[in-house]
């Protein structure tokens, strides 16, 4: 019988090598795409009957439906479509060049979005499939220096959200993947853009900036652990709707929850107060 085939998209580097690595290591197929299919051969190999290296980019339409295509014929179906490519975004919101805004927004939420829509009718047809749109624990919690990247990977948890009501029917899933810190190149300069730093009333969001740098290559978070996990997951007749993946998400996430309650209580009469009086 042959194995579930894992289409992942940005996969040259972070996450999305080391998931392709673990997958091909234990005999799943695998499809890979990069801006780069030269880069794809170097760090995960040839085009084979179990990989198939694409040069695509999410930006692209056209480039995303000859992808597709490309995959049915070489594979036959898509099983698991992992939305990862995507970049960081880290400076206050006055800083930031505005083509960086933009180019966030159309790379980590309209790429996943034109993803789905052209492999979401493979997976109609096939009566199965599951999704991971790799969000981040930044979805959940925001922070000086995040809000910009932290309102895309939002957008991707509710447009994931959504989309597993809708497509549960359909006998596909969808899990909304939100890491913490993980061991990759994430904080490079190479996929991560951050502001110049030239505003002197924001010099607290500059020394985050300094911090999260220096935090680089020393993530407690396991990129194999973690591929070994959406692995798992992928098995899971229910599998979850969101995961917080690491330890520093864990509590992150357990600090917000605990604020929002205590909030919601103290302001609880002014909430149902806006109601109409019977």
């Amino acid at each position: 019988m042959n194995t579930p085939v894992w289409f992942i998209t940005g996969a040259s580097k972070g996450l999305g090598l080391a998931l392709a690595r673990v997958l091909l290591a234990q005999n799943y197929r695998v499809v890979a795409t990069s801006r780069d299919q030269h880069k794809l051969a170097q760090v995960l190999g040839e085009k084979s009957g179990q990989f198939l290296p694409l040069q695509m980019q999410v930006t692209d339409h056209d480039s995303i439906k000859n992808a597709v295509a490309q995959v049915q014929a070489h594979f036959g179906s898509i099983d698991v479509l992992v939305n990862n490519a995507g970049f960081g975004v880290l400076g206050n919101l006055e800083e930031l060049p505005w083509s960086t805004i933009e180019d966030g927004f159309e790379v980590n939420v309209f790429g996943v979005m034109r993803m789905l829509r052209t492999v979401l009718p493979v997976m109609r047809a096939q009566k199965r499939g599951h999704i991971f749109n790799i969000a981040s624990v930044s979805a959940t919690v925001s922070a000086p220096a995040g809000a910009v990247y932290s309102a895309t990977k939002a957008a991707v948890l509710q447009l994931s959200e959504g989309l597993a009501a809708e497509l549960k029917p359909l006998g596909i899933h969808v899990t909304a993947i939100c890491p913490g810190g993980f061991r990759t190149d994430f904080l490079d300069p190479s996929s991560m853009q951050s502001s110049a730093g030239a505003i002197d009333d924001y010099v607290h969001v500059h020394d985050i900036l300094a911090q999260v740098s220096a935090m680089n290559h020393q993530q407690r978070g396991n990129p194999d652990k973690l591929a070994e996990a959406l692995i798992t997951l992928s098995h899971s007749d229910a599998p979850p709707l969101r995961m917080y993946f690491g330890s520093d998400a864990q509590k992150m996430v357990d600090n917000k929850f605990e604020r929002i309650s205590k909030e919601r209580d103290a302001y609880k009469a002014l909430t149902l107060g806006t109601d109409f009086d019977r």
